[in-house]
């Protein structure tokens, strides 16, 4: 949704083909990266912790390994834009931070409410 909303933005405010580009392709393996960790998350807690680690250290440096080929493209590119495949690469992330912080309304009343009230 962030996305497509940061695409959206960059194609009517900006109408740069290299923005709109750079956090397609940022959003894109930001996403990708996160099923990566999903589906590596599932399959280290079948197995015994000393394979669970090295099999979560592994795919961790691939995520991460393939996060820079991402990032040397997008510098490398003359089509795609540098600073937005970073925003696309941390639009996940900011996605993910909001869906838990404004779903939880005990934060909030936590944060408002005074402690001298909760005695």
């Amino acid at each position: 949704m962030l996305i497509a909303a940061l695409v959206l933005v960059a194609a009517i405010a900006l109408k740069s083909v290299p923005v709109i580009t750079g956090l397609i392709f940022g959003g894109l393996i930001a996403v990708l990266n996160f099923v990566e960790l999903s589906k590596t998350l599932q399959r280290a807690v079948t197995k015994p912790q000393a394979q669970a680690s090295s099999y979560t250290s592994i795919r961790y440096f691939i995520r991460f390994t393939l996060t820079g080929v991402v990032l040397y493209v997008a510098a490398k590119a003359p089509h795609i834009d540098f600073i937005a495949t970073v925003v696309g690469l941390l639009s996940v992330k900011a996605v993910v931070y909001a869906t838990h912080l404004f779903d939880d309304r005990k934060y909030f009343k936590n944060i408002i409410t005074r402690k001298e009230d909760n005695l």
